[in-house]
């Protein structure tokens, strides 16, 4: 199966599946940095979610895709107080599966951490985090990402 077939069905059971599997809505946007391409977000309760993304990294004319989950948690005790929307900081872990051209797929586990500004007004969210990732196939090595991006929560 080619990478974009991939990609497009790994995206759909991400959205189709969270959707249907949680009622309080779900947020699909974009996201910038590593990778560039879209995320999607499931909320489980006031303090826990499932994020995802499906992107590209970019670089030197070379493409590879990426696919990740990750299981995030909330503190709430440390959510920053702000006169409009909310500001909150998360942690989490998951899985990352890198694909690119003429190399074997890679399997990496994340432990993703950031913070979320939640419009008020709006439903509307914007993050920034850092991923640091630890590789486990076909080699071991360590990695980082980032992203900064939005959601839209319908």
């Amino acid at each position: 199966m080619n990478t974009r077939k991939l990609l497009t069905t790994a995206f759909a059971v991400l959205v189709f599946g969270t959707a249907s599997t949680f009622a309080q809505g779900i947020g699909i946007g974009g996201q910038l940095l590593s990778p560039t391409g879209v995320s999607v977000k499931a909320p489980i309760g006031e303090t826990s979610a499932i994020t995802g993304a499906v992107g590209f990294f970019v670089s030197d004319n070379f493409k590879n895709a990426v696919i990740e989950a990750n299981y995030i948690m909330y503190r709430g005790s440390e959510r920053f107080n702000v006169d409009s929307g909310s500001l909150n900081p998360y942690f989490g872990g998951g899985l990352s599966l890198g694909l690119a051209e003429n190399t074997d797929a890679t399997l990496s586990l994340r432990v993703p951490f950031g913070i979320e500004y939640g419009l008020e007004s709006a439903p509307v969210e914007i993050y920034m985090d850092i991923g640091p990732d630890i590789g486990i196939t076909p080699n071991v090595d360590l990695g980082l990402d980032s992203s900064l991006g939005f959601r839209i929560f319908f």
